[in-house]
């Protein structure tokens, strides 16, 4: 299995970077045999703008690497992933050889799944039905009419 793992540096006893989106390199590595597949110069997407992290997370993809060991993921980069089926495991640290090593050692503990693709996660369960959703919503409430901050976030008055 080909996994990616943010780092500092171009070789497995480079310190993990915590950011995948501005990490300086983005290091693949075969689990079966603990090679260095491919080095990938985040340089670009480290020095956007905007999007940094969408940029990796593409680059990723098309690398082949079917995880992510990183420190955090952000949101548009994890839609980038879900859409791929790349596992992401966030809040790794240590050097890149000791972040995939507790990733094998995982892998043997536990069954690790691919994300799910995009079109589970769009309000229909997988086999076509709708969900259920309770939420309450975002809003706060409003003092003195009556909502006692439910998070409705209307008051009418009449």
């Amino acid at each position: 299995m080909k996994v990616a793992v943010s780092s500092t540096g171009k070789s497995l006893d480079a310190p993990v970077d915590p950011r995948l989106g501005r990490a300086d390199y983005l290091l693949i590595v075969d689990t079966d045999t603990g090679a260095l597949v491919e080095i990938i110069d985040n340089l670009s997407a480290r020095e956007a703008a905007h999007g940094a992290g969408i940029n990796a997370a593409s680059r990723i993809a098309e690398a082949g690497a079917e995880a992510i060991l990183t420190g955090r993921v952000g949101p548009k980069a994890a839609a980038v992933c879900q859409k791929a089926g790349i596992v992401m495991i966030s809040d790794v640290s240590g050097t890149v050889r000791e972040a995939v090593n507790r990733f094998k050692l995982g892998q043997q503990n536990q069954t690790v799944s691919r994300a799910e693709p995009e079109e589970t996660f769009a309000g229909r369960l997988p086999d076509g039905q709708m969900g259920q959703g309770s939420g309450r919503g975002l809003g706060g409430g409003r003092r003195g009419c009556g909502g006692g901050g439910q998070g409705r976030g209307m008051c009418r008055r009449k």
